[in-house]
């Protein structure tokens, strides 16, 4: 009988043994996180009365941290955004070069006008689509669909393309100053998405794919606003939707799909030419402005997000002041801890192998 009441105290001690490893290597990894982070493993029970302002502390911490990844974040989306709308102004700035050029030499246009024209739309096209880990970049609030149709492709929403809708509207070729006028109020109708016979062809509904200029109420639609800081937001205005892009590509259109060099009379054209420079020139203007509101936004974004990495680190000396544990105190502990922990495992090894025959 003595035997067996020996043999349970024994798997009672190995029992005990283990409960005691178990509490030691907990001990243990509280000691490491001291000794890896140089704060209490604890800091609530250690604290004491004084834990509210450590929880305070770790709140403005977690919100600072949040703001500062999105906002570089945020900065990279405007350097590449502004990258982009300087790719579409040098596209621009090509074709009225040479249309400055044309002018320069008696009106008389380059033969090669519609392909620069039509290579510079697709360029625009391209650069437009920037996107980054949000979307779109310029498709507004709808930043899941690409801003532009592709000039030969079709819209799979109205099935038309940009290109057949200009043709239908241009025509073969330009008569009179009279035609020229009325294509050229159409395409501008077009353009400003008011065309009411055929709203498929709107600029809208087969050019552009992102956010409405205004929802179906007639009502403005927001642009995509972020928050940067407790107190701060910025917006976005610059979308392929905006005005400044709407004459820019209006003016490459009319020269893409419009040999100009065909054009017979004279005064129709001038009239052609004059208002595809006009209307280049006023949506280069527009999209360098747009490019400027970048550049300001994306500087105004490092200043606060330097404001805050300068936080982190006032936030940060606050929490270890609070928080803070003897790195070289817990480096001694954790070895210790460690011994102590080695020499149950030791002890509780050998109880794992006694048995009642021990005490036979």
């Amino acid at each position: 009988m003595s035997e067996i009441s020996r043999t349970v105290s024994t798997a009672l001690q190995s029992l005990r043994q283990r409960e005691h490893a178990s509490r030691l290597a907990g001990q243990i990894a509280d000691t490491a996180s001291e000794v890896t982070t140089g704060l209490k493993s604890r800091p609530y029970e250690a604290l004491g009365h004084k834990s509210a302002d450590a929880i305070a502390i770790r709140m403005q911490i977690t919100r600072n941290d949040g703001f500062i990844e999105s906002n570089k974040l945020l900065a990279q989306r405007f350097a590449g955004l502004e990258s982009a709308l300087g790719g579409i102004r040098d596209a621009g700035q090509d074709v009225l070069e040479q249309l400055v050029f044309s002018e320069a030499n008696g009106g008389s246009p380059s033969r090669n006008l519609s392909q620069i024209a039509q290579a510079a739309i697709d360029t625009i096209t391209a650069r437009a689509a920037y996107k980054d880990t949000s979307g779109f970049a310029m498709s507004g609030t709808k930043s899941d669909l690409i801003p532009l149709q592709p000039w030969d492709e079709v819209n799979p929403e109205t099935g038309l393309s940009p290109k057949g809708i200009i043709q239908g509207t241009v025509g073969p070729t330009i008569t009179s100053a009279a035609d020229a006028q009325a294509k050229i109020d159409e395409l501008k109708t077009m353009y400003d998405s008011a065309l009411v016979a055929n709203p498929n062809r709107n600029f809208e509904a087969s050019f552009y794919r992102g956010a409405h200029e205004l929802d179906a109420g007639g009502q403005p639609n927001p642009f995509v606003e972020v928050q940067i800081s407790p107190t701060e937001k910025i917006s976005q205005p610059a979308q392929a939707n905006n005005p400044a892009m709407r004459d820019l590509l209006r003016g490459l259109a009319m020269l893409a799909e419009v040999d100009v060099s065909a054009i017979a009379d004279p005064d129709a054209r001038a009239l052609w030419m004059e208002e595809a420079r006009s209307a280049i020139a006023g949506g280069l203007s527009g999209v360098t402005d747009l490019e400027t509101g970048a550049g300001v936004t994306r500087g105004r974004l490092a200043d606060t997000l330097n404001t805050q990495q300068v936080r982190a680190e006032l936030l940060a000396s606050e929490q270890l002041a609070l928080e803070g544990a003897d790195q070289y105190d817990a480096a001694g502990r954790l070895t210790q801890l460690q011994t102590q922990l080695e020499s149950s495992y030791a002890v509780t090894a050998r109880l794992s192998r006694m048995s009642f025959l021990n005490y036979l």
